[in-house]
C-alpha cells in the first residue's frame, strides 16, 4: 500500500482483483458518463473493465494500476501510463494520466487534485516532464478541475467508438509542463 496522506492511499491492482474492479466502476462510472452511451455504458464497462483487457493493461510494464483509498475505503481508481509519448509533439519524458475516476460521494474533498500532484511528483521527476490526458469535451467540470491544476487545452479527437453517441465523441487532450 502506497500512502498519500493520512486519509488517502494507493492499493495496487492485480488480476485477482478484477471482479472488485468492475463492481466498483459499475458503481461510479455511469452516474457522470452514462449520458454518453445508449446503454448508459454498459459496453464501455465490459469491454474495458473485463478480466482480458485488465490482464492486458497489467502486463504492460509501463502501467502503474492502483485502486484509491480514503479513510480506508476504496473509492475509486487511477492508471498512470509511463513513457507514453504526446501525440500533439512526440515530447520524450511525458506520462499519461490515463484513468481517475472517484466516487462522487468524495468529489471536493481534493482526493484529485492530491492524487495528480503525487503522480507528477514521482512520476514526471526527469526535467522538463510532460504529464497528459485525455478528457471528454462535454464534462465542462472536469475539463475546469484540470485547468485549474495548470492543464491546457492542446488538441481534439474523437473517441473511436460507435457504441457511443456519435455528438458526445469529443474529446480534448490537455497537458502540463513539469519543470
Amino acid at each position: 500500500m502506497t500512502r498519500i496522506t493520512d486519509d488517502i492511499s494507493l492499493l495496487q491492482i492485480n488480476i485477482s482483483d478484477h471482479q472488485k474492479l468492475y463492481d466498483l466502476m459499475k458503481k461510479i462510472y455511469p452516474p457522470v458518463y452514462q449520458h454518453l452511451w445508449p446503454d448508459k455504458g454498459e459496453w464501455y464497462l465490459k469491454e474495458i473493465y473485463s478480466e482480458e483487457n485488465l490482464r492486458k493493461e497489467l502486463n504492460n510494464p509501463n502501467s502503474r494500476y492502483y485502486f484509491v483509498l480514503y479513510d480506508k475505503d476504496i473509492v475509486g481508481i487511477l492508471r498512470v501510463l509511463l513513457r507514453e509519448n504526446f501525440p500533439e509533439t512526440k515530447k520524450n519524458h511525458s506520462t499519461k494520466l490515463q484513468r481517475i475516476y472517484l466516487d462522487s460521494s468524495v468529489h471536493g474533498k481534493g482526493i484529485g487534485r492530491k492524487l495528480i500532484t503525487w503522480v507528477e511528483k514521482i512520476f514526471c521527476t526527469q526535467k522538463n516532464s510532460l504529464l497528459w490526458l485525455e478528457a471528454m469535451d462535454s464534462q465542462d467540470k472536469a475539463i475546469r478541475f484540470y485547468e485549474k491544476l495548470g492543464f491546457k487545452i492542446n488538441g481534439n479527437f474523437r473517441y473511436p467508438s460507435e457504441m457511443m453517441h456519435e455528438n458526445l465523441r469529443g474529446m480534448y487532450r490537455m497537458s502540463k509542463e513539469i519543470r
